[in-house]
């Protein structure tokens, strides 16, 4: 107990100096995951990013020109219509877009170990070798709730379709969206590279009076909190946190509306199937979801949200709640206005996780934890066990120039009895987890070539136990690797 609470003191300690110290590089899309500079609201998605950022991002804005159009839209702008225009033209005309990413990338560890890191989501690397990690191609229809004509009208539609394919795929397969295997068996991946749906859905707005609206959201989408996402463009780092794809799901399926209030404040609720469930649920029941953002001025943003309801595998009665909050700090009179500071926390209570982990028979920290993927192996009754976790993870960015950006990263997280990570089941453990990078834009004034970004890192993982690089008697305390990808939004 005193030697846990010793690691858990050194690590809080170690992160409030990273808060304040670590400086890293952000390309122009990267910083959007950190988006205090931004002051208005809106679920809709940034105009230069084919992710939501999480509701953080502004409306729409005019149609870039066709020179500085990514690559996509740039050809869609060269191909005649018939009618004088291009069929780029007509799809901007319509706020219709089309767009996708590349990310490929290779990791190796100081451990020497044939698999040098399986302790977050997207880290699967097998080692010492170039890999496809995502190519994403999306089309989609963005509300712009500041456009006169759509206020005017009273109502607009829109909506995303984004399919994946490659090895990240494999691990945010939807329960009923899985053509490979079982969807308890997501981290096998058997074929390597595989196809995904990640996002399927239908907007419907409505604007209310000069500045409020209301945005409807049906079908499949990215989860509406956090900081960190599945498209790798829109994350300062190639690797994820900890908390990313274990305490939050990677997708939802349901309904969920927008309350815009003004450029400031917005309110979100929804109804899901749960987490990371789509045509098929593991239970018959709904969750919930509720949440906010704030931001007063263009330095501060605060965005809370909880998520709640039973997500355990074929039990109806014990809830699950995580509540997260994302802070972001841009302070405009510190170094000329180049640092910017994040936070993502998250608490997370489930009734029944204390029994999954004990019955829990995952290898050590692999991305299908018992977390995402619950299943109590017993009969409930009074031997049901609750678990709780606790996770915080510090960002800051350093924009140096618009060839750099340094980045950096600093967490802790409480994983109660081994929920979250499944790292040792039944058992409680206190990890740490730093890392240092480096956005790298080659080409800034090449349209083609200037979303290309190299994002090197080194990374080292802690724990108070040993749940690294296989686990057990075996298993070490520590581990510590190198990564580098080349990320490429189209």
């Amino acid at each position: 107990m005193q030697r846990s609470l010793r690691f858990s003191m050194a690590i809080a300690a170690a992160m409030a100096g990273a808060g304040l110290f670590l400086t890293s590089p952000v390309s122009a899309r990267a910083a959007s995951s950190i988006p205090a500079t931004d002051t208005t609201v809106s679920l809709d998605s940034a105009p230069a990013s084919t992710a939501t950022t999480n509701g953080m991002a502004a409306p729409a804005a005019p149609a870039a020109a066709p020179e500085n159009q990514p690559l996509l839209m740039y050809a869609m702008g060269r191909i005649p219509d018939g009618n004088g225009a291009t069929v780029g033209q007509d799809m901007n005309n319509l706020g219709i877009k089309v767009g996708g990413y590349l990310d490929i990338g290779y990791t190796t560890s100081f451990q020497n170990s044939p698999r040098p890191y399986a302790g977050s989501a997207f880290n699967t690397e097998k080692g010492n070798n170039i890999q496809l990690d995502q190519v994403g191609l999306y089309l989609e229809k963005v509300i712009n709730f500041a456009n006169p004509s759509f206020r005017k009208r009273g109502w607009d539609i829109g909506g995303k379709i984004e399919m994946i394919y490659g090895s990240d795929a494999d691990l945010i397969h939807a329960n009923g969206l899985n053509f490979y295997h079982s969807w308890a068996n997501n981290t096998e991946g058997n074929p390597l590279d595989q196809f995904d749906l990640e996002q399927a859905y239908v907007d419907f707005g409505v604007p209310i009076g000069a500045d409020s609206g209301v945005l409807i959201r049906a079908g499949k989408f990215d989860t509406p909190f956090g900081l960190e996402q599945i498209d790798p463009v829109d994350n300062l780092f190639y690797s994820h946190s900890l908390a990313f794809g274990h305490v939050l799901p990677y997708t939802l399926t349901g309904v969920m509306a927008k309350y815009i209030v003004n450029q400031q404040l917005s309110f979100l609720a929804g109804v899901d199937r749960g987490n990371n469930q789509s045509l098929n649920d593991d239970n018959s029941m709904v969750s919930w979801l509720v949440g906010a953002c704030y931001k007063p001025n263009s330095q501060w943003m605060f965005k809370p949200g909880i998520l709640f309801g039973p997500e355990d595998s074929h039990s109806n009665g014990y809830y699950r709640t995580v509540g997260d909050m994302v802070t972001s700090w841009h302070p405009t009179n510190i170094l000329n206005g180049q640092l910017t500071l994040a936070n993502d926390t998250n608490l997370g209570y489930d009734g029944a996780g204390g029994s999954i982990a004990e019955a829990s028979s995952s290898s050590y920290l692999t991305p299908g934890s018992p977390g995402l993927r619950a299943t109590y192996l017993g009969t409930p009754g009074s031997s049901i066990q609750s678990a709780c976790w606790f996770d915080t993870a510090f960002y800051a960015s350093y924009y140096v120039n618009s060839y750099l950006t340094f980045n950096g990263r600093a967490e802790y997280m409480y994983d109660g009895k081994s929920f979250m990570l499944g790292g040792e089941p039944g058992t409680t453990v206190n990890y740490g987890e730093f890392t240092i990078g480096a956005s790298i834009t080659p080409f800034p004034d090449t349209n083609v070539l200037k979303s290309l970004q190299i994002r090197p890192e080194i990374r080292e993982d802690v724990a108070d136990h040993r749940v690294f690089q296989g686990g057990g008697a075996a298993g070490k305390n520590q581990q510590t690797f190198f990564a580098v990808d080349a990320v490429y939004a189209f």
